[in-house]
């Protein structure tokens, strides 16, 4: 991973190469030194960024909580739609502000706060409240099965609200209903976030899970619900 610093309209843009991951700490170190210089207007253009973890999603947010406890404002840039799905699986698109025109990102900074009211999110999103039920994938031949409440679907994953998670990485086995088929949905997924209580008080406990192995039809069924619904979302709690 490379990471280049240059300044525009006094917001400094860090372009990031590579991939974020574990080995991505100078990112932290990086905006914590802007921070500490007094440059607290950033911007992390992952425009180059091929690949985010869970580990590099927790040197995001870590990054993002320094830039505020510093009084500060951080934005994301060009980043890539996987990535932004990560984003909505773990609900932290809520959180992030994201841009696909540079000036447009350097300007937010100097949005009056009325203006911000206006400001719509580049990608669209499906909240909406769904009972699950959810066990680990184990060696248990009667595994705990669990009841949650799903806040997010998409293609790519959901964020299920309980005080009921597991680790990083953990494999599950779901069942959640979509409304208006005739069967319930069952689907495998992993564990790739568990959320933050500073950043997401109002989502907390809960963890993001992305599906795995989600064949064309069921993954047809979400996609055909979510565009059926997606003006008419559940508001978030």
């Amino acid at each position: 991973m490379a990471i280049r610093i240059r300044e525009v309209n006094n917001v400094n843009i860090l372009d990031i190469d590579g991939h974020i991951d574990i080995n991505s700490s100078d990112i932290i170190e990086t905006v914590g030194w802007l921070a500490n210089s007094g440059k607290v207007n950033i911007i992390l253009n992952l425009e180059n960024v091929d690949i985010v973890d869970y580990n590099g999603l927790s040197i995001l947010a870590i990054a993002y909580k320094n830039t505020i406890n510093h009084k500060g404002k951080l934005r994301f840039l060009r980043v890539p739609l996987p990535v932004i799905e990560l984003f909505k699986v773990v609900k932290l698109d809520y959180v992030f502000e994201y841009y696909t025109d540079e000036e447009e990102a350097v300007n937010s900074f100097y949005e009056a706060a009325a203006d911000k009211l206006h400001l719509r999110r580049k990608f669209q999103r499906l909240d909406i409240h769904l009972n699950v039920k959810y066990r680990i994938v184990g060696s248990q031949r009667k595994p705990k099965i669990f009841d949650g409440r799903v806040l997010n679907v998409s293609a790519a994953g959901l964020y299920i609200y309980s005080p009921y998670t597991f680790p990083i990485n953990s494999p599950l086995d779901l069942e959640f209903s979509i409304p208006n088929t005739p069967a319930a949905l069952e689907a495998s997924g992993r564990v790739v976030w568990l959320s933050d209580k500073e950043l997401q008080s109002h989502y907390y406990p809960g963890m993001g899970v992305a599906f795995t192995h989600l064949n064309t039809e069921k993954e047809k069924s979400i996609v055909d619900f979510i565009d059926k619904n997606i003006t008419h979302r559940a508001e978030p709690l």
